[in-house]
């Protein structure tokens, strides 16, 4: 004859005895299995979230970190006005455009030199430089 688990024994040996009644009236027979349901699908879902964090997944169709990425702005500019900083030897550009969802640019470029700050700010803004010397303003700051 085959062993029976113990826990149907004592399920079997509730039911026969006259504690069954209060087992059943206390709503017992739901209660006790789920512990052993959330044991399991704790357990369960725990091997599936291992297998699918498991996998390799190729990113580099995803992420590309190494690219830079070129905006370019088509604003009507009103004006220009650059912050020559001497001793710190860079030029602080404040662009006012009429566009309304962008009123000002904030440029800061790495020379002092009119020359070069001009060549920079028709660059970044994609415009000739003649507009930009007849739009752009200097303050020179110590």
């Amino acid at each position: 004859m085959q062993k029976q688990n113990p826990l149907v024994n004592l399920w079997q040996y509730l039911i026969k005895s006259h504690k069954a009644s209060t087992l059943l009236s206390l709503g017992l027979e739901f209660w006790l299995p789920l512990p052993l349901i959330g044991i399991s699908i704790w357990l369960g879902g725990q091997s599936v979230a291992n297998q699918m964090l498991s996998y390799a997944y190729d990113t580099s169709i995803y992420l590309e970190a190494n690219h830079q990425v070129i905006v370019q702005l088509s604003v009507a500019v009103l004006a220009i006005e650059a912050e020559i900083k001497q001793q710190t030897g860079f030029t602080k550009v404040s662009i006012k455009t009429s566009d309304s969802a962008i009123k000002t640019l904030d440029i800061e470029l790495a020379t002092i030199d009119i020359a070069a700050v001009e060549i920079g700010i028709a660059q970044e803004l994609g415009l000739d430089l003649t507009t930009v010397k007849r739009l752009t303003r200097y303050q020179f700051t110590e």
